[in-house]
């Protein structure tokens, strides 16, 4: 059966049966989309009108174009982002943020397009590619042809193992985008950021380009990490509260002393509304316990949940890792260096004062940890 499907206004026929992508893709109609899989996110649209199998993938009015298929007539309708391309350069800088978490800055030959939020996939030379969010610094700077990562060092990592010593600066980089549906878009009422570990680098992300362009909106933070010492990025909570946030926390599992609060970021988030946006990033099991209580508050939420990579290296790759893999592993203590967290811990705090806090729940029963991103493949996309 031939069905006419409309997409941002514009029409192509179809069958019925075909996934929105693919009618797209037959039409000369990009749907942004990466994984096809179900995973990324990066293709979910607005059904407007008509018939659409969601093939279980609906969250209020919108589907995963990927994964639902055509059933009739139908209007669809998706956010515009800056079209996939590619870029090369180099890398500049490798720090060290944490003992886990490492601040990696690549120098671009020229500009790549992206909405706060969205991610890349990153090629190191000699290895294979892998997705990660370009962010700032941790004192909210970034320049405009630099990518920043954060990058969790996980024990036996394919990359994050190798940053600082196969992997140094001037490395050849190539990367590739942008995806991803968690991005900051116009829009009114409150904004909650809520990330775990590496999850940091898209929120903190958002945070810095809404407190750019919609100063306006109120923001709440909630930010953590298993442990103390890797509770990264609290030299950015404390500038986001020199900026005029009123409602930060930062917390986290084992050894939380001072302001940083016991526990996990889901025992804080402010009660939800209809108003509210939330943004989630990190392991899996924070993103679905945020992604339900949205659903249930009917709050907009965008989620960036980080999945293990299923990728292995090619056979170049590996040829390639074995010729600049050096006798002696250690890393340069030139090249990776730390970074000082700086900034008065005691800042890192304000209760929330917008919403009673929610209690722990069985909902929020922890999880095993996901891998860092650069094992890492994340349903961002």
């Amino acid at each position: 059966m031939t069905c006419t499907l409309i997409i941002n206004g514009q029409s192509v026929e179809a069958s019925a049966g075909e996934t929105l992508v693919d009618a797209a893709l037959g039409g000369w109609i990009v749907v942004p989309h990466d994984c096809r899989s179900g995973q990324c996110e990066s293709c979910r649209v607005t059904v407007l009108s008509g018939a659409v199998d969601d093939q279980g993938t609906a969250e209020g009015r919108t589907v995963l174009a990927c994964q639902a298929t055509i059933a009739g007539n139908a209007e669809i309708a998706f956010d515009e982002v800056p079209a996939e391309t590619k870029s090369s350069g180099s890398i500049t800088e490798i720090s060290s943020l944490s003992p886990e978490v490492i601040e990696v800055v690549v120098a671009l030959q020229s500009p790549l397009d992206y909405r706060a939020g969205q991610y890349l996939r990153v090629k190191f030379s000699g290895f294979p590619a892998r997705e990660y969010s370009p962010t700032c610094r941790l004192d909210g700077s970034s320049g405009h042809s630099e990518l920043v990562f954060h990058i969790r060092r996980l024990p036996g990592g394919l990359i994050s193992t190798q940053l600082g010593r196969t992997i140094g600066l001037g490395h050849k980089v190539q990367v590739r985008g942008p995806f991803g549906n968690a991005f900051l878009r116009e829009g009114e009422g409150p904004l909650v950021l809520v990330a775990g570990g590496t999850g940091w680098a898209p929120v903190w992300s958002v945070a810095q380009a809404a407190r750019r362009s919609q100063r306006h909106r109120e923001m709440v933070v909630v930010a953590g990490s298993r442990d103390f010492e890797n509770l990264y990025m609290r030299p950015s909570l404390n500038w986001l509260i020199d900026d005029g946030v009123r409602h930060v926390v930062a917390t986290c599992e084992f050894g939380a002393t001072g302001p940083v609060r016991p526990g996990r970021p889901t025992h804080y988030l402010p009660l939800l509304g209809l108003e509210d946006t939330v943004f989630v990033a990190g392991p899996t099991g924070l993103v679905d316990a945020v992604k339900r209580k949205s659903r249930a508050a009917a709050a907009r939420c965008y989620a960036d949940p980080f999945l293990p990579s299923v990728q292995t290296p090619s056979l170049i790759d590996r040829v390639m890792h074995m010729l600049r893999t050096p006798a002696d592993q250690s890393g340069d203590a030139n090249v990776l260096s730390p970074r000082p967290l700086g900034g008065a811990l005691d800042r890192v705090l304000g209760p929330l004062t917008r919403h009673r806090p929610a209690q722990p729940s069985a909902a929020n029963a922890r999880r095993p940890a996901s891998p860092d991103r650069s094992v890492m493949r994340r349903d961002p996309g």
